[in-house]
C-alpha cells in the first residue's frame, strides 16, 4: 500500500521522521541521570546517553516510544501508519489490515480501540453546533445488531444526530438505554447546540419543549416543505457499515461513532491522517526531555 496516497511519507522520508514532525514521537532527549543530550539509535529507535561520568559511561538509555501513544506498538512505523490508513477509511475492514499486514485479530482489535479513543477525544473537545441564523436537523436513530443481518435484533443502540443544514457540522450522541423523554432529549439538544437557531425534529411529543429552551422549533410536515434530508442521509452512512456491523463489540460502538464523526469532518483523506496524528500527539504527548 503507498501510503502517499493518504498524505503519508514519501520514499525519501522515513515513517519515524513523518511521525516525529507530527510530535508522535520525540526528536531529542536528556540523560534522566546526569541530563546530557543523548544521542539517537536509529536501528533500535532507543536514546542512548555517551556521557562519561567518572570515568564510566554513563549508558542510560529509553526507548523513544516510552509514554507516547505508540508506547505499546510492538510493530513498525510503516505499518502502524499503513493500519491508520486503513482505519480512517470510510470502508475500513478489520479483515482487510489482517490480510494485508499480517496482525492478529487481537492486536486490530486493540488499535481501533486506542485509535477510537482518540476520535472520541477529537469529538468531546468540539464547540456546539447551531446559533442564529442556522438551521439544525435533529433525529433519533436505532442502530440494531441482528442475528446473520436478518434474524432477530441481537443489540440496540438509540442514539441522536444533529447535523446544520448549511455546513458539514454535526453531532451524534448516545441515549445511553434512556427513554426518549422530553427532560433527556432537551438536555441532550442544549448540550451540543447553540440556542437562538431554528431546530427542526419530526413530531415526537418529548421536542414540544425545546421553544422554551431559546429555540425556534419546527416540525417536520407531509408537504416536504420542512425537512430532515440531511439526518437520512447520515442515517444511512451509519447503516451502511460506519457502525453496524457483524462482529462488532456493543460496548465498542460509541467509539465507531466517533470515527464516523472524525472521518466526516475531514473529507480529504490527506488532512484526515494529518489531524488524527496530531490529536493523538496531544492526548500523548512524548515525555519532557
Amino acid at each position: 500500500m503507498a501510503l502517499e496516497e493518504y498524505g503519508g511519507p514519501t520514499e525519501e522520508q522515513s515513517a519515524t521522521v513523518f511521525l516525529q514532525t507530527h510530535g508522535l514521537l520525540p526528536k531529542e532527549a536528556n540523560c534522566a541521570k546526569c541530563g546530557a543530550p543523548c544521542r539517537f539509535q536509529e536501528k533500535s529507535q532507543h536514546f542512548r546517553c555517551d556521557k562519561q561520568v567518572n570515568g564510566r559511561r554513563c549508558n542510560y538509555k529509553r526507548t523513544m516510544r516510552k509514554g507516547t501513544f505508540l508506547a505499546h506498538c510492538v510493530k513498525n512505523d510503516s505499518e502502524f501508519l499503513a493500519f491508520l490508513s486503513m482505519y480512517l477509511s470510510k470502508d475500513f475492514n478489520s479483515d482487510q489490515v489482517v490480510q494485508e499486514l499480517r496482525w492478529t485479530d487481537n492486536t486490530v482489535t486493540q488499535w481501533a480501540v486506542w485509535c477510537g479513543e482518540v476520535c472520541e477525544q477529537y469529538v468531546k473537545t468540539q464547540p456546539k453546533i447551531g446559533g442564529p441564523d442556522t438551521v439544525v436537523e435533529i433525529d433519533e436513530i436505532c442502530l440494531c445488531q441482528r442475528k446473520q443481518k436478518r434474524g432477530k435484533i441481537v443489540h440496540e443502540f438509540w442514539v441522536v444526530v444533529g447535523k446544520e443544514r448549511d455546513s458539514n457540522k454535526r453531532f451524534v450522541a448516545n441515549l445511553d438505554g434512556n427513554p426518549r423523554t422530553a427532560a433527556n432529549l432537551s438536555g441532550i439538544i442544549t448540550k451540543y447546540i447553540l440556542p437562538g437557531g431554528v431546530v427542526i425534529t419530526d413530531s415526537h411529543p418529548s421536542y414540544s419543549t425545546l421553544g422554551s429552551h431559546g429555540y425556534t422549533h419546527h416540525i417536520i410536515d407531509q408537504q416536504n416543505v420542512v425537512r430532515t434530508q440531511s439526518i437520512e442521509r447520515i442515517w444511512g452512512e451509519l447503516k451502511k457499515g460506519y457502525v453496524v456491523r457483524r462482529g462488532r463489540a456493543p460496548n465498542h460502538m460509541p467509539l465507531h461513532i466517533c470515527r464516523y464523526i472524525f472521518i466526516a469532518a475531514f473529507k480529504a483523506e490527506d488532512e484526515r491522517l494529518h489531524q488524527f496524528l496530531r490529536n493523538a500527539a496531544k492526548m500523548h504527548p512524548p515525555l519532557p526531555c
